[in-house]
C-alpha cells in the first residue's frame, strides 16, 4: 500500500483527493485502490489563508495525522502531492521531496512561470523518479474516449475549440485559475505542438487561439458570466465531435492516474512536454493579453 503525504490546505482538493484515496465519504464507484494518504501539512497561503483551519479537521477525520513541516513526512511516506491552490509556491514545495527521491504530483495550475515548471521537471529527471502535473478535466470519461478514437475511427483532429469558466485570482493570473481546465481539455484534444498564442480579452470573457506547429488552430473560450460548462468540438478527417463534459469521475480518475504513476506502475499520463506546453500556453495568453492581443510564442 502506497503510503501519501499532502501539502497544503487551502484548495478543497485536499479534501476531495483523501476522501477518495482513502475511501472515507464517498460512494463506493468513487473510491481509488493501491495508496493511502498517512500525513498532511496544512501549510500557508497567500490566496485563501481561511480555508486552512476550515480543511484541517476535515483532514484529520479521514484518518490524517498532521506534521509541523513538510519534510517531517520524509521517511514516512513514499510520494507526495502537493496541493497548493496558488501554482507560485510549487517549485519550493517540490524540492525537499524531489531532492529525497520522492515521486511527487503537483496539483494544476502547475505553476505560474514556464521557468518554473521547467525546472520542477529538471530536479525530477534528476532524481529519477515519477512526477506529474494535469487537471482533472484531462480524465473526464468524453475526453478519455475521444483520445482513443483520435489517429483511428475519426482520423486526424484539423482544430478544435474548449469552453469553460474561466473566474480569475490574484494569486494565479489569467487563465491559470480556472481557465486552466479548458486549456488542458485543449491540449487532450489537439496534442502538444502549439507555438503561438493571440488572447481577445473583455471583462466577461477571454477567447484564445493557439496555432499549432502543423497550422492547426485550437480555440479556447473562457467565460466569466452565465451558465458554466464544460466542453469542446474537434473537427476530424471523418467526424465533427461535440461533447459537453461530466466532471462526475473527474477527481476519482486523476487520483487513480495519481496513485499508479506514483507507484511505478505506469508512465505519467501527462508527459512533460504536454505540461510545459500547458504552462506555457496561458504565460503566453497573458503577454498576448498585456499586448493588446499581439501574438506570442510560447517559451522553449
Amino acid at each position: 500500500m502506497l503510503r501519501l503525504g499532502i501539502v497544503d490546505f487551502d484548495s478543497s482538493h485536499c479534501v476531495e483527493f483523501t476522501r477518495r484515496i482513502n475511501g472515507i465519504g464517498v460512494p463506493v464507484d468513487q473510491c481509488v485502490t493501491g495508496a493511502r494518504v498517512v500525513l498532511g501539512w496544512p501549510g500557508t497561503s497567500e490566496m485563501a489563508p481561511e480555508r486552512i483551519e476550515r480543511f484541517r479537521p476535515e483532514i484529520e477525520s479521514l484518518n490524517v495525522d498532521l506534521v509541523d513541516d513538510p519534510a517531517d513526512m520524509i521517511g514516512q511516506v513514499d510520494a507526495a502531492l502537493v496541493l497548493s491552490l496558488s501554482g507560485t509556491p510549487h517549485l519550493e514545495r517540490t524540492r525537499p521531496f524531489l531532492a529525497a527521491g520522492l515521486p511527487v504530483f503537483v496539483d494544476k495550475p502547475m505553476a505560474c512561470r514556464w521557468d518554473d515548471a521547467r525546472e520542477m521537471f529538471r530536479l525530477a529527471e534528476a532524481a529519477d523518479v515519477p512526477f506529474f502535473s494535469g487537471s482533472a478535466m484531462r480524465f473526464c470519461e468524453e475526453v478519455v474516449d475521444f483520445c482513443k478514437l483520435r489517429g483511428g475511427p475519426i482520423g486526424r483532429v484539423h482544430g478544435a475549440v474548449s469552453f469553460g469558466p474561466a473566474w480569475r485570482a490574484e494569486g494565479n493570473p489569467g487563465l491559470f485559475h480556472y481557465g486552466i481546465h479548458p486549456v488542458e481539455v485543449l491540449f487532450a484534444v489537439m496534442g502538444p505542438g502549439c507555438q503561438s498564442v493571440t488572447t481577445h480579452h473583455l471583462d466577461d470573457v477571454d477567447l484564445v487561439v493557439g496555432t499549432w506547429h502543423d497550422g492547426r488552430q485550437g480555440i479556447i473560450r473562457g467565460g466569466r458570466t452565465g451558465g458554466t460548462a464544460y466542453g469542446f468540438t474537434a473537427w476530424c478527417d471523418h467526424a465533427v465531435i461535440q461533447k459537453n463534459i461530466s466532471t462526475r469521475f473527474a477527481y476519482r480518475n486523476l487520483c487513480q492516474h495519481i496513485v499508479d504513476t506514483l507507484g511505478g506502475n505506469q508512465p505519467p499520463p501527462v508527459t512533460p512536454d504536454d505540461a510545459l506546453q500547458v504552462v506555457g500556453f496561458i504565460e503566453a495568453a497573458l503577454q498576448s493579453e498585456n499586448q493588446g492581443g499581439h501574438a506570442v510564442a510560447l517559451p522553449s
